[in-house]
């Protein structure tokens, strides 16, 4: 098997297909050219529309891991002397309370288990009779555990308290069956890689005009990560910094591919597909899923670990079998691994899966 290419099967980064990849090839160029700005230009407008969002949000791209996204989100959604509220069930819950924490922005947190999906109502009481609070940040898709957060009735209770809806969708966008149309959000943090199967090293928020508002009275916190530099030059075709331009092309032909494939509604019929298939395998392998069916992720399955198996012996034989699996976070990390079925993976090589799996419990026992 290993004759094949590695598949990853952790959430991020994700496999890419020869013509992203390809799409590196087009040749060096330099930011300030007008060829630059063209390709801009088509990313910035490609991108709310191919996830259902054209005419209701403006794109800002930036050259970096979807963390650098987000941190950007919280820090310009933010006016001097106002505070944030997160909501807190996973390890980018509490993300987002140490990007406040460094950028000494005042927040509170709505804390729930990390195998329990917010509760909109809880949300609902710590905004009642704040009126210090600008923005409410939720990760939609929890990698913790691959658990999906209310998104959509979260939002609507944001929107009656005036403050922006801030929401982590770097593991969502284009997987879950969620539409982004139908969410009251404000900011929307993605990611080129994962869900758009682009390459990693670019990022971008999706801005309301609520949003786009705020973004030019929040104060300047970083200067890499000032959305409201990001801003005023994208709109004339400019960037601040110099961006990863050949991760620019591979965006662009990632963009074509998702358009050319049935965008939205095919890529995530695509990931159901997906998770109904390994999850079968993992039933008859008798491997166990941490979070309960109907709150399942379309990508990450948090699995407990075969008795006698340790996580570093299940990866090193999945490894010689062709796949890469990831290990349980925090607390989870000594019991249960997770597989992720995102990115572009052969069929084939889900099919044998199911295999390798077996052939590696029972060598990591042996």
């Amino acid at each position: 098997m290993m004759d094949e290419e590695l598949i990853l099967l952790n959430p991020g980064p994700a496999c890419t297909s020869k013509r992203v990849k390809d799409a590196l090839l087009r040749g060096d160029l330099c930011h300030r050219e007008p060829e630059f700005t063209e390709l801009l230009f088509r990313i910035r407008e490609a991108l709310p529309r191919c996830l259902n969002l054209g005419g209701t949000h403006e794109a800002l791209l930036v050259t970096g891991s979807g963390t650098a996204a987000m941190e950007m989100a919280v820090i310009s959604s933010v006016r001097a002397g106002r505070g944030v509220l997160v909501v807190n069930n996973g390890v980018y819950g509490d993300r987002m309370i140490k990007i406040a924490k460094a950028h000494g922005i005042p927040f509170d947190e709505v804390r729930s288990d990390w195998t329990v999906p917010a509760d909109p109502e809880a949300v609902r009481a710590a905004l009642a009779g704040r009126d210090d609070v600008d923005a409410v940040v939720c990760v939609h898709h929890e990698t913790t555990t691959g658990l999906i957060n209310p998104i959509k009735e979260i939002g609507e209770v944001v929107a009656e308290s005036g403050a922006l809806f801030v929401i982590d969708a770097i593991s969502g966008t284009a997987i879950e069956d969620q539409d982004l149309a139908e969410v009251k959000a404000d900011v929307i943090c993605g990611t080129a890689n994962k869900g758009l199967h682009g390459l990693p090293g670019m990022s971008f928020i999706l801005c309301s005009e609520a949003a786009i508002e705020r973004v030019q009275e929040a104060p300047v916190r970083s200067l890499y990560l000032n959305a409201a530099g990001y801003l005023a030059g994208q709109r004339k075709g400019d960037v601040p910094f110099t961006p990863a331009v050949q991760v620019c092309y591979s965006l662009d032909e990632a963009i074509k591919e998702y358009e050319e494939a049935g965008g939205f509604a095919a890529r995530t019929r695509l990931y159901r597909e997906r998770a109904a298939l390994v999850r079968g395998q993992f039933a008859r392998l008798g491997l166990k899923i941490l979070v309960d069916e109907q709150f399942r992720s379309n990508t990450v399955t948090m699995l407990h670990l075969p008795e006698n198996v340790t996580y570093a012996a299940l990866h090193d034989e999945l490894k010689k079998r062709g796949y890469v699996v990831y290990a349980g976070q925090g607390q989870l990390s000594a019991d249960f691994f997770r597989i992720c079925t995102m990115g572009e993976i052969p069929w084939h090589r889900l099919e044998q899966l199911e295999d390798a799996l077996r052939e590696s419990i029972e060598a990591a026992r042996g």
